[in-house]
């Protein structure tokens, strides 16, 4: 395996380990703040401001330029962030992280599967096959083995 790749493989493991503590983060920012809609908007209002210092370092304000170019329903993207950041914030009190991420990343082996059996949104096809298949069972039932 190639050394990039291993560097790849590493960050998004580091990123999965991330999303465990940082959603939950906004789930606590929510009681402090006893809402989970304010708590969704400071979270937004840091990641602007985050990522608005990032391009301001990067320099890569030529991008910006390039904003109409963009289909309108990728946009949806801003739109689902928002409504996952606020689900995560009123799930994780109720169902607890493990149950949560558990059924999170179900959902989400499932839906890269057909993602990238079809090539949808520019993802590279990856057709499925049964090895694919009895992967996403076994994650499947270790779903429902975990959570019930």
């Amino acid at each position: 395996m190639k050394m990039q790749t291993l560097l790849f493989i590493g960050v998004a493991f580091i990123m999965g380990m991330t999303m465990s503590i940082y959603l939950p983060m906004n789930s606590s920012v929510s009681k402090y703040l006893g809402s989970s809609i304010a708590a969704n908007v400071t979270f937004f209002m840091v990641a602007l401001t985050t990522s608005l210092l990032i391009l301001f370092i990067s320099g890569d304000f030529g991008a910006v330029t390039k904003i109409s170019h963009v289909p309108i329903y990728l946009y949806l993207t801003g739109f689902i962030s928002a409504f996952i950041v606020l689900g995560t914030t009123i799930l994780i009190p109720h169902l607890g992280a493990r149950k949560f991420f558990i059924l999170l990343i179900a959902g989400q082996v499932g839906m890269a599967i057909v993602v990238s059996h079809f090539g949808i949104l520019e993802s590279p096809p990856d057709p499925i096959s049964l090895k694919k298949l009895m992967g996403a069972a076994l994650v499947i039932a270790g779903v429902m083995i975990s959570v019930s």
